[in-house]
């Protein structure tokens, strides 16, 4: 039986799903991105109020107002899966001082895992569009998306970064339906989609939306200019309202409590040209690099190219091109944030589909398409590995340049790539012959210092112990190969 189009996406699904229970996290690191979220979902859901003080998880990412705890996180997603727990809790009873492990498990599943899932099906129709190129191929690259990039590794826990690619890809296929046929009821969609961008990341929705408008009256007939733009920016704008009215309920100050609350999640330094130098190859090449993880997304800058050339880019995707550009630009040159304890650069997470789309479009072409393929099967599949490594630990530790003093250990540990091998392979078989190589290569202090704070992280007493115990022993050899020494220096003197 020949598989048809549907066949292949309900495949799709199922493997993504499968994935998804088998990777989802049951426990959130300390490092902060996960637990505030939590705790903003544990306090709207079972105390009904914003902050967090009385919650069961503890993290750095806090701001102190009005002699209470707050998340300093935007509020959208911790509020809105607040509300759903609110009912989950109301129905069931579960709470997250009885049920701590399972709930976490089950948000991880049911948000960051259904967002992958919607990912893969989204982007697998788009690909469908394309009329080159067959059906297996453009699973194939819809599936490797999903599970070949950061995608993946941050689809096994609550984060705000999944929902904000869903929401950018979503935008993107608005714009498209526009472009085919419009009508003002996708230029509201469109501004509604942009304002749900912001609301998961303000800096990449702030952009949009100005692509969103731009696109718009590009896209428009001339006689619709005005009224397209107008349903697109009243739907922005109620969004925006809506953050507004919901931090102000909250906290009682419409400015997110990162900037009201605290010197703000981007701070304005200047390290040097040197410096800026080695931040932007080691986002985008380096130990956290975008491309240098993603390999496969390289073929996203010669995608644009040939596709542009050949008239078979529409208006959104020149103008999604320069959004993207202007995302990594701002990222890239006017911020040296590594984006703290987290795996890769995240910051750079919702571009990933449109570039994927771009990189995809242009394999699927007729030119020279088995040696493009030759060339994208193992970029996707080292991107598979990469993905894989992340899901260990999405927000782990990891060097975060100016922030990372001199002699730190993170400074000798910096790939996170890695350093999420190194602490998966030490806790599966410390005596491995990968542990044994890794611990060579960083050296038994950088090496011990490193897994010590990593399972501190990953709250894994167990694993802190087996640490605790090779510390112990690797100081002990140290001792009697220092003994050993010294009694061979006495005996040459004695000669």
């Amino acid at each position: 039986m020949k598989l048809k189009r549907r066949h292949f996406e309900w495949i799709g699904i199922a493997f993504l799903a499968l994935a998804a229970l088998l990777y989802s996290q049951p426990e959130v690191s300390i490092s902060g991105n996960e637990s505030t979220r939590f705790a903003v979902i544990q306090a709207v859901g079972e105390q009904h109020v914003f902050h967090i003080e009385k919650t069961n998880f503890r993290t750095v990412d806090r701001v102190i107002r009005n002699n209470h705890v707050y998340s300093d996180k935007p509020l959208p997603i911790g509020w809105g899966l607040g509300m759903v727990h609110r009912v989950l809790h109301g129905v069931t009873g579960w709470n997250f001082f009885d049920n701590y492990n399972l709930l976490i498990y089950l948000f991880n599943l049911g948000f960051s895992g259904a967002i992958n899932i919607l990912l893969f099906v989204w982007s697998f129709r788009q690909f469908c569009r394309v009329r080159r190129g067959s059906v297996p191929l453009k699973f194939l690259l819809a599936l490797g998306m999903c599970i070949g990039t950061w995608l993946f590794s941050y689809s096994v826990t609550v984060n705000n970064h999944t929902p904000a690619a869903l929401a950018v890809l979503g935008l993107y296929i608005v714009l498209e339906k526009y472009r085919r046929r419009p009508s003002r009821r996708l230029a509201a969609a469109a501004g509604l989609t942009a304002g749900l961008v912001a609301a998961a990341d303000l800096p990449v929705g702030a952009i949009f939306a100005v692509a969103a408008v731009a696109a718009l009256w590009l896209l428009a007939p001339r006689r619709e200019r005005i009224s397209a733009e107008t349903a697109c920016i009243g739907c922005g704008l109620a969004v925006g309202v809506w953050l507004l009215l919901l931090n102000y309920t909250a906290y009682g100050t419409v400015v997110p409590l990162y900037v009201a609350g605290s010197e703000g999640t981007f701070r304005v330094v200047n390290p040097g040209w040197a410096y800026r130098m080695s931040y932007l190859f080691e986002c985008l090449f380096g130990c956290r690099g975008l491309f240098s993880y993603q390999p496969f997304l390289f073929f996203a800058l010669p995608g644009a190219y040939f596709l542009w050339r050949g008239g078979r880019f529409s208006r959104v995707d020149k103008v999604f091109l320069v959004a993207v550009a202007a995302v990594m630009l701002f990222y890239l040159f006017f911020t040296v944030e590594f984006g703290g304890w987290a795996y890769g650069f995240r910051y750079l997470v919702p571009v990933i589909p449109i570039l994927w789309l771009f990189a995809g479009r242009w394999l699927l072409e007729a030119h020279f398409r088995p040696l493009k393929c030759a060339i994208a099967a193992p970029l996707i599949a080292a991107g598979v590995v990469t993905a894989l490594a992340g899901a260990y630990s999405p927000f782990c530790v990891a060097y975060e340049g100016v922030n990372s003093p001199p002699g730190h250990f993170t400074r000798s540990v910096r790939s996170t790539f890695l350093g999420n091998v190194f602490a998966w392979s030490f806790a599966s078989d410390e005596n491995s012959a990968l542990t044994r190589a890794l611990l060579h290569h960083y050296g038994p202090a950088d090496s011990m210092n490193f897994l010590h704070n990593t399972y501190f992280n990953l709250k894994r007493p167990d694993l802190l112990r087996k640490v605790a115990e090779r510390t112990a022993q690797l100081l002990r050899e140290e001792r009697a190969d220092q003994h050993h020494v010294e009694r061979g220096s006495a005996e040459d003197r004695k000669q």
